[in-house]
């Protein structure tokens, strides 16, 4: 009698957990990738395909401008296999990791992110072609003046051109002088053993698979994490990071994830401390203030919540706080985008935001990307997974 109820127990139990597991939404935050500029968006979809929606300037979602100047709805990108992530550096560019190794490049070349010779910013490729001399990459970043892949191998390799120290080669410039340009990529000195490769505007962050954080590039914002504006030309390890588990960089805003799933933000980011004409950098790692401290996810300007909720800050001018108003937030605290719901990734750039929620919903908002240059005030499905 007693072997028959273990057997019920057990039936029961199985029963349960297969119906839970029907039943339980599908785990896409590793599935779907995002990246955005301030028109355009590329989508990695849970399948691996590579799709883009918003303005088709220089052909950035791989078809003719010509005949296709905007992608209204969220299409694939002919010519690219499927793929492990993607990257845009701004309105004119686009960057995608094919799941074969390789690193696929389009749209408008100003400053070499393509390689090569055919460089300028008069030149314009319009289908996604590949960067010579790189395989094995498992990680990329994008930047206004080039590019970056992390090899299986831990190693970063760079290209393009080296303004304020942005290639790791020792040298550093003024901001807006010109670099010295390496169209091939090069391998950065000084790093190895890294794991994860996150890209702002100017600057590098890397992490090492020891959890240490280090960093080169552009400082004028503190987005190195240092406590100063020195711009670094080659890795330079902060201080203050240990037992990181994952990295964020976008515009002059870094961050990084604490093994307890915390956040730590510097450059321009939420400050606990209010605004002043010098601005609002935050100078060394530091946690996120009040109501925003326990975010689940973070991008320039969003972030989300282990109960699903979304909350954003900075200028509403595009509509980016996505609240269907026109006032600004302060950053201490942000907004609660009352609309969405079980949102569990968010991403972020120039004046567009992107959140996936847990059932495949992914929504955008701030500027549309349309014929008609329309803003999207609140969220708006751009697709289902």
């Amino acid at each position: 009698m007693a072997h028959t109820r273990n057997v019920l127990t057990m039936f029961v139990a199985l029963l349960t957990s297969t119906l839970a597991a029907q039943s339980a939404p599908p785990v896409l935050s590793d599935g779907v990738r995002v990246a955005t500029s301030a028109s355009h968006t590329l989508v990695i979809a849970p399948d691996g395909r590579v799709l883009c929606q918003g303005r088709n300037q220089y052909a950035v979602c791989g078809v003719d401008p010509a005949t296709t100047p905007f992608v209204d709805t969220l299409s694939p990108v002919p010519g690219i296999p499927k793929a492990r992530a993607v990257a845009v550096a701004d309105t004119w560019t686009s960057m995608v990791l094919g799941e074969d190794g390789r690193v696929y490049v389009w749209g408008q070349n100003n400053f070499g992110l393509f390689g090569g010779t055919d460089r300028g910013p008069t030149f314009v490729r319009r289908q996604p072609a590949v960067i010579a001399g790189l395989d094995r990459v498992i990680g990329i970043a994008a930047f206004e003046h080039g590019g970056a892949a992390l090899r299986e191998d831990g190693t970063v390799w760079m290209w393009g051109e080296d303004t304020e120290g942005l290639l790791a080669t020792g040298t550093t410039t003024l901001s807006g002088q010109s670099g010295k340009p390496y169209y091939t990529p090069r391998r950065v000195a000084g790093i190895d053993g890294v794991t994860q490769l996150a890209g702002g505007s100017k600057h590098v962050l890397v992490l090492k698979s020891d959890g240490t954080v280090w960093v080169w590039g552009a400082n004028k914002y503190w987005q190195l994490g240092l406590g100063d504006t020195d711009r670094r030309g080659v890795p330079t390890k902060i201080p203050t990071l240990s037992g990181v588990t994952r990295i964020y960089a976008e515009a002059d805003m870094s961050a990084a994830r604490q093994a307890n799933g915390s956040w730590l933000v510097w450059g321009d980011a939420p400050s606990a401390q209010p605004p002043t004409d010098d601005g609002p950098p935050v100078r060394v790692p530091s946690p996120l203030p009040g109501m925003l401290q326990t975010a689940s996810d973070v991008a320039m300007g969003v972030a989300a919540f282990p109960d699903g909720t979304v909350r954003t800050w900075g200028s509403n001018s595009f509509g980016t706080l996505g609240t269907g108003g026109s006032v600004d937030a302060v950053s201490r605290r942000g907004v609660v985008v009352k609309t969405l719901s079980g949102i569990i990734r968010v991403w972020s750039g120039g004046n567009r935001v992107v959140a996936l929620k847990s059932d495949g919903t992914l929504y955008y908002w701030g500027v549309a990307g349309s014929a008609d240059d329309r803003v999207l005030r609140v969220p708006t499905v751009m697709a289902k997974f």
